[in-house]
């Protein structure tokens, strides 16, 4: 009976394609494919022993053999010779020993032993010496035949063994497998096989487990506890949906009640814009019946003549029909106004039908008219009224004109004023280069005025040629030095004049531009003992107004030098830094000098805000400025509080192309 009853347990094993076939084929094919890779390591490893012990034979032949042989082949003692090639022989597997006897220049065979192939699996061939004479050669073979056989042997007998154990061992992990996994799946497979959906259904429990997860629980415990889980939720879900279209139906037959009710016209139409339903206000608005109404174009029922075409564009194109004022004609032709908003529904990406809603305005409409007469009336007494207010607005607006075009004369008095300073220090600069300039020009004449005396009267010398030469080439490079200044000054204040009295706009290196500045302002810095010191990477480049930038750099720079180091006796230096960071511009100016009074820091940026006031100071330096930021550029500039000396700090939108 117990042995009825474990056969039993394998009657699965039966079914076609079932989980416990193919989990002993897996089993068998793993463990033969290991058996097979045990056995080839093991058998490589014997070869090796194998043959690393007739090599070790055949070395120790050297050590062993060599000398009594070479010995005895020199005192031609052919029988001790004969007892030392046995002794050979005798070694582990060896097949083939062969002496020759060397005469001159060559070797005579002396004695062999063995079995003489064409070609041997290990062989050697040693020289014999005997007082550093070669009297002869040793040639020695082995085979690896018996090796062979020794492996075949033991390879047959390894896998024989692997095989038995493997089918033991594949066996029993596989009843071990089915006792535990299988035959509880089955019970799970037939468990949902036969499931009904209902309160009562009772749940899975397994053989020999417990019915709740605890610590001791493993998978197939989980498994069971999520299936009856999984069954008491849908049922719940099942029945709350029985519920739910219970009340969905309650929903609908109170929607059905409320659209029946409502005065507002409800129709759904189809893609032809036919009506397809209509609630029975549209029946009170038109005067025709329901079944009139059905399939009847709407356009032709609720839409005047003049403007069908235009609807039906809209509605065609799905546009947006949003409280739409649309007139219509009842049956009695009096004309009514509607408001009218369309819905769309859809059946996945199409439009099924549309929903329309159409409210009555039509007393609103008449109550309108009413309000416009009125409105009418009105606007003929206000504008009585206030004809007298326009002409003193008319007065303020040419007042207020009339300030805006002093202030921009003023701005731009002030714009000039900073060119005509520049223009000032660039003279200055300029005069030196060019009076030196103007002296080598002249010596260079005199001398080629005397060089043509001396052509003239036939009095020309090597040696004054030879000075004159180098009296000239002083002269050129001088001339060259002061005229190459001269040049890059009036080249750099070109470039600043072009760019402040035009507004330009184009990619230039930020670096070059406010370098530029520094060179037009150099008299001016010069006079005031202060250097300028500017941190900007080399290659950094902006598509912008090159001369606003001119112009900031200036009237801070100038600002600087009137205001902040008049009377100073500090240090006098200037700071430009100069960085990108995710693309914004940041500008940090500050200078060493005695700053800005409080009273007047706060309000910095208002034009006409001057420390110099009645002292030559316009009060629009920072006024430009802030302008140029802030409107221009789009940015922002702030003023540093509670520092020494005058900070100022600008964020610009960085823009490197005229694309980006």
């Amino acid at each position: 009976m117990k042995v009825k009853n474990t056969f039993s347990l394998f009657k699965p094993l039966k079914i076609k394609n079932s989980l416990s076939t193919r989990l002993l084929s897996y089993i068998l094919l793993c463990s033969t494919a290991l058996a097979l890779v045990i056995t080839l390591i093991q058998l490589m490893w014997d070869f090796q022993q194998d043959v690393g012990k007739i090599e070790a034979s055949i070395n120790q032949i050297e050590s062993s053999f060599l000398q009594p042989m070479a010995a005895s082949l020199w005192n031609l003692d052919e029988e001790q010779i004969q007892i030392q090639i046995e002794g050979i022989m005798n070694l582990s597997d060896m097949q083939y020993v062969l002496i020759h006897e060397v005469l001159g220049n060559s070797e005579v065979p002396l004695v062999e032993q063995g079995t003489l192939k064409e070609k041997f699996d290990i062989s050697k061939k040693f020289d014999l010496t005997y007082q550093g004479e070669i009297v002869g050669t040793l040639f020695v073979a082995a085979s690896l035949e018996k090796v062979y056989d020794r492996l075949i042997e033991k390879s047959l007998l390894i896998l024989i063994s692997q095989t038995i154990k493997t089918m033991v061992v594949s066996i029993c992990i596989l009843f071990i497998i089915y006792y535990m996994v299988i035959r509880h799946i089955n019970k799970i497979a037939l468990y949902t096989r036969n499931i009904k959906l209902s309160r009562h259904n009772k749940d899975l429990v397994l053989e020999g487990r417990s019915h709740h997860i605890s610590s001791a629980s493993d998978e197939l415990d989980e498994l069971v506890y999520l299936l009856n889980k999984m069954q008491k939720r849908i049922v719940a879900e099942l029945t709350d949906k029985e519920i739910a279209i219970e009340e969905l139906q309650q929903e609908r037959d109170f929607s059905a009640t409320i659209i029946n009710s409502s005065s507002t016209v409800i129709c759904c139409l189809d893609k032809d814009f036919k009506i397809s339903t209509i609630n029975p206000a549209a029946v009170i608005l038109t005067g025709y019946s329901q079944e009139e109404l059905h399939k009847k174009n709407w356009l032709d029922i609720f839409v005047l003549a003049d403007r069908r075409e235009e609807l039906l564009d809209k509605l065609a194109q799905n546009k947006s029909i949003q409280s739409i004022e649309i007139e219509m004609h009842d049956q009695m032709g009096e004309i009514n106004t509607l408001l009218w908003t369309f819905s769309a529904f859809y059946d996945g990406m199409k439009i099924k039908y549309l929903i329309g809603f159409g409210h009555d305005i039509t007393p609103q409409k008449q109550v309108e008219l009413e309000i416009t007469q009125l409105n009418d009336q009105l606007e003929e007494k206000v504008n009585t009224r206030t004809a007298a207010l326009t002409d003193s607005n008319q007065q303020i607006t040419q007042t207020l004109e009339q300030l805006k075009r002093t202030q921009q004369t003023l701005v731009e008095s002030e714009k000039m004023a900073s060119l005509g300073g520049l223009v000032a220090g660039v003279a200055h600069e300029i005069n030196t280069p060019i009076g030196i300039s103007v002296t080598a020009a002249s010596f260079l004449q005199e001398e080629i005025n005397h060089l043509s005396t001396k052509l003239t009267s036939n009095t020309l010398s090597r040696s004054y040629v030879e000075e004159l030469i180098e009296r000239m080439g002083e002269s050129g490079r001088l001339l060259n030095s002061n005229l190459k200044r001269a040049a890059d000054l009036i080249s750099s204040f070109k470039q600043v004049a072009v760019d402040q009295s035009s507004e330009a706009c184009y990619s230039f290196k930020l670096e070059e531009n406010v370098h530029q500045v520094v060179t037009s302002l150099k008299h001016k810095l010069k006079q005031s003992r202060c250097n300028v010191f500017i941190d900007c990477p080399e290659n950094l480049s902006i598509y912008s107004f090159p001369g606003s930038f001119v112009q900031i750099y200036s009237n801070l720079i100038l600002n600087s030098l009137i205001h902040g180091f008049d009377d100073w006796d500090g240090k006098r230096e200037i700071y430009i830094n100069i960085q990108l960071h995710e693309n914004i511009l940041n500008i940090d100016y500050r200078d060493t000098g005695k700053g800005i009074p409080d009273d007047i820091a706060e309000r910095i940026f208002d034009p006409f805000v001057t420390s110099k006031r009645g002292s030559g100071g316009s009060g629009l330096g920072t006024h430009i400025v802030y302008n140029i930021v802030n409107q221009l550029f789009k940015g922002d500039i702030q003023y540093v509080l509670g520092e020494t000396g005058a900070h100022f700090k600008m964020a610009i939108p960085y823009k490197e192309t005229m694309d980006s």
